[in-house]
């Protein structure tokens, strides 16, 4: 979890995971280290009467798990429920705890729609792409989208061209990276929109685009070296030697070493879209 924890208490032995992240935890303090440091994914799972037995009956902690429950039937806020289970052990002190009180203050000044901004944001970082692009349509298809400053609004069309040029829809992404450049101005998403123009093969849009968008000619030579070196690394990842390797292999006739590394390359990337897609 990016941390070595020495955990006094006992130790579960089913853990309990995280519904966003997937994360398990297994003792109190690394469901303290985890809410601690994700905190803006765990606000709501913390109003869980799940996590509630969890404490109670695996981690063998009855009485926080009965003043947790007391806290629900109060209607308490979130502070109180994060208070209480920090207080469970010794892993943080009383001004850590406090500074924590005052990033989740931080948190609540906010509109709802940014709050749901920010856990966007939070799925993306956290390479759950499915659930990113779920809450980023579902903010920008809210009565609320319009709460939202250009800046915020730009930024999020910049996040759902990420994801979207994540596969392959390169055209789609450029579309979104123009909007979200309108909006923010923000050199990144202008050097974004012209890259998924230049994998989408849009050309004479491409050099009709610079014309009129970069003024700056060191920043187009920046732009033309980022995307070159870029083209130049992806011959030496690890998919792209392997397909080479499969052509070769198909090319002189070994064809049973072949289906055998295909069947093998499908295995890993069906893994690894079930990752993206969770």
């Amino acid at each position: 979890m990016g941390k070595l924890i020495l955990c006094a208490g006992r130790t579960a032995e089913k853990p309990y995971c995280f519904k966003l992240t997937g994360t398990p935890v297994y003792t109190i303090e690394e469901l303290c280290y985890y809410i601690y440091h994700n905190l803006e994914s765990v606000s709501e799972e913390l109003f869980n009467q799940e996590l509630i037995d969890f404490i109670g009956e695996d981690l063998g902690l009855k009485e926080r798990a009965n003043f947790l429950e007391e806290l629900l039937r109060k209607k308490s806020g979130i502070k109180d429920l994060v208070v209480s289970i920090l207080c469970s052990c010794d892993l943080y002190d009383k001004t850590e705890i406090n500074q924590l009180l005052a990033e989740i203050d931080i948190l609540f000044r906010l509109t709802p729609i940014q709050r749901k901004k920010r856990q966007a944001d939070f799925c993306l970082s956290h390479h759950k792409y499915k659930e990113a692009m779920k809450e980023y349509l579902a903010i920008l298809n809210s009565r609320e989208f319009t709460d939202l400053t250009s800046e915020e609004y730009g930024d999020i069309l910049h996040n759902m061209g990420v994801l979207e040029a994540r596969t392959g829809a390169f055209t789609v992404a450029a579309d979104k990276f123009r909007g979200a450049y309108e909006r923010n101005h923000n050199e990144k998403s202008l050097k974004q929109y012209l890259y998924a123009l230049k994998c989408s093969k849009q050309e004479t849009l491409y050099e009709r685009e610079v014309k009129i968008l970069v003024g700056n000619r060191e920043l187009l030579m920046q732009m033309e070296e980022e995307l070159y070196h870029a083209w130049d690394a992806s011959e030496y990842t690890g998919l792209y030697a392997e397909v080479v390797r499969l052509s070769e292999l198909k090319e002189n006739g070994k064809y049973t070493e072949f289906y055998e590394r295909l069947n093998e390359l499908v295995k890993q990337l069906k893994i690894e879209y079930r990752k993206d897609s969770i």
